[in-house]
């Protein structure tokens, strides 16, 4: 579930909240790089269930309303999950609804399945990947205005590096 209070890292604060509804889930690392699988507690705090190898994968019981992040374990990008930047799960069961409802199968002939969870790298924009690559090469926000750069895409680049100090910490 997804609070409307900010963050410390400008994203809605995520939490979880109390739910019955159980969700069986695999989450696969479809990337090269180590992934931390991070669950959003019911204060907000993020728990780091596992870190993932690349092409490993992880299966969890968890429940409808408990958010699941998912980062880089060395730079801490965020990572998506099923194309979305955060899995939020669905009960075992509502894969059967429409079925249940129309009377193709019983009640009696459904079984819990594990969903998968594709975790991935996000598509950037040829700006956005450009400046990530300066941010790796300037230790410090304030060299970036002597760069020879247009002032927009130094100011931007300021915002980035500011930014991703606060998103580094957990």
């Amino acid at each position: 579930m997804i609070n409307e209070e900010n963050s410390r890292d400008g994203v809605r604060e995520m939490r979880s909240q109390p739910s019955r509804g159980l969700s069986f889930v695999r989450f696969c690392n479809h990337t090269q790089r180590k992934v931390e699988v991070i669950w959003m507690n019911y204060e907000g705090a993020r728990v780091k269930y596992k870190t993932l190898e690349p092409e490993e994968f992880f299966d969890v019981n968890t429940y409808v309303a408990h958010p699941w992040l998912f980062q880089d374990a060395l730079t801490h990008e965020r990572l998506n999950a099923n194309l979305k930047d955060v899995f939020q799960p669905n009960a075992w069961y509502e894969q059967y609804l429409p079925d249940l409802r129309s009377g193709k199968i019983n009640p009696e002939d459904i079984k819990p399945k594990r969903v998968t969870v594709n975790i991935t790298s996000p598509l950037y924009s040829l700006k956005y990947s450009a400046m990530h690559a300066i941010r790796k090469r300037i230790k410090d926000y304030n060299h970036v205005h002597q760069l020879e750069l247009p002032r927009q895409l130094q100011n931007d680049l300021v915002v980035l590096m500011k930014s991703s100090r606060i998103k580094n910490t957990i």
